[in-house]
């Protein structure tokens, strides 16, 4: 008898074809597809959950937080071309409480303004809530402050020079670093503010870094600030808000002697001791070229005629034009005169100048060609006067033959004055 093993069918095979079955068929893939769906919709739905409030929320966060957030910026919205505002501080304060995930995003990203609405508000003063926008309603907001009070104002505008202000010059003279005054960009500059501002407006400078300008000769981007009478810098805006200045630094200087001249005469009673300077010279500023063009300063004019007794008088010192400044401006002049002493001359030979040849010379009311000539002086400087010291002349060249009166001319030191009884002599001219 014979036994034959039984056999049964793989169970392995069996198994593939049915999941085969199943991934052929289209309920398996309606399933598939449904649970997939159901994930992506939960997954879509936690993340909406940032920006969604708690009813909205599929699976809401159980963890909340709060945060302040400082110094954010304060917008204003208003009509600008009518009003001006004061009165709005710069930043606020704002505090958020809310989901953590979502009170960390805003306080990281300060995507968000807080501002103000002044479009339905006149001029005068008004107490304004404080609004936001781009906060997720899940926030809870404090702002602070949550109301401002701001004075609502009509706009002018006004055009006012532009003066200069240097920062930093110490004991420095413009005159003597520039050769000539430096020149600002612009020269006006438009003010605009409340009308109450403008009204205060004194002076309205650019701050100028002198030492810049000395080294560069060019500064540019110089602020302008706008001053009351007190020195109290204005709240306004000015247009433009920068200036430019340029210098020309290419000045030198020199000293000159400082002369003098004498004119009119003292009166005959009075003799001059002496005219002092002080100081003795001046520095004068200019372009080394102008410089060059200057041998010499402009003597000070004394009228003696004017000077009764020893006196001392301040003069100014003549600024020769293209320059920037002399320095000293004014002198001392000291003017010593005494009373005067004569001394007299007896018989001083008139001499005879530029006779034509062959020519004779006869006086025709005297013997001798003489003459007495008075010395006007101190009693030192007489004491020291001689004869030679002194003469006396005719000069007959533009005379023609005949008889004419000759101008007598006398001739001394420059410390003497000299006197006649005559001042011409008749003569005879005979070829």
């Amino acid at each position: 008898m014979c036994w034959k093993t039984p056999q049964h069918p793989s169970r392995g095979t069996g198994g593939g074809n049915q999941m085969d079955k199943w991934l052929k068929s289209p309920w398996f893939t309606r399933v598939v597809s449904l649970f997939l769906a159901i994930l992506l919709y939960v997954t879509v739905a936690i993340d909406e959950a940032n920006s969604q409030t708690p009813s909205n929320t599929l699976l809401p966060s159980s963890s909340t937080d709060v945060t302040t957030i400082n110094d954010i910026p304060l917008q204003v919205s208003m009509d600008d071309e009518r009003y001006v505002v004061r009165g709005v501080p710069e930043t606020v304060d704002i505090s958020i409480e809310g989901p953590k995930s979502v009170v960390m995003q805003t306080a990281r990203q300060r995507d968000f303004d807080v501002y103000i609405d002044l479009n339905e508000y006149e001029a005068g003063v008004h107490n304004v809530d404080l609004q936001h926008n781009g906060l997720s309603n899940q926030l809870t907001v404090y702002l602070e402050p949550e109301t401002v009070e701001v004075i609502l104002e009509e706009r002018a505008t006004e055009t006012f020079p532009l003066e200069k202000e240097y920062i930093g010059q110490g004991d420095a003279d413009i005159t003597e670093v520039f050769a000539e005054e430096p020149t600002i960009d612009p020269k006006e500059v438009e003010v605009t503010g409340s009308k109450s501002e403008i009204d205060k407006i004194a002076t309205v400078r650019a701050l100028i870094n002198f030492n810049e300008l000395e080294t560069e000769g060019e500064v540019t981007n110089i602020p302008i600030r706008v001053y009351d009478n007190q020195g109290n810098e204005l709240n306004v805006f000015v247009t433009p808000s920068n200036a430019s200045v340029k210098a020309d630094v290419s000045v030198r200087d020199r000293r000159y002697p400082i002369q003098y001249e004498k004119v009119g005469e003292l009166d005959d009673s009075l003799v001059l001791e002496s005219i002092n300077i002080q100081p003795i010279s001046a520095t004068l500023h200019a372009k080394e070229e102008r410089l060059d063009q200057i041998s010499a300063l402009e003597p000070l004019e004394i009228n003696l005629s004017e000077i009764t007794e020893s006196t001392t008088i301040e003069m100014d010192v003549p600024r020769p034009s293209d320059t920037t400044k002399i320095e000293p401006e004014t002198v001392e002049v000291e003017i010593n005169v005494s009373e005067a002493q004569e001394k007299v001359f007896e018989e001083m030979e008139i001499e005879i100048e530029e006779a034509p040849e062959d020519a004779t010379i006869t006086f025709v009311d005297r013997d001798e060609p003489v003459i007495d000539i008075t010395a006007i002086g101190t009693k030192e400087d007489l004491e020291k006067l001689e004869r030679k010291d002194v003469r006396a002349w005719i000069n007959v060249s533009e005379y023609v033959e005949g008889e004419v009166f000759a101008e007598i001319k006398v001739e001394g030191p420059e410390n003497i004055r000299l006197r006649t009884e005559e001042e011409r002599i008749r003569i005879q001219i005979e070829q």
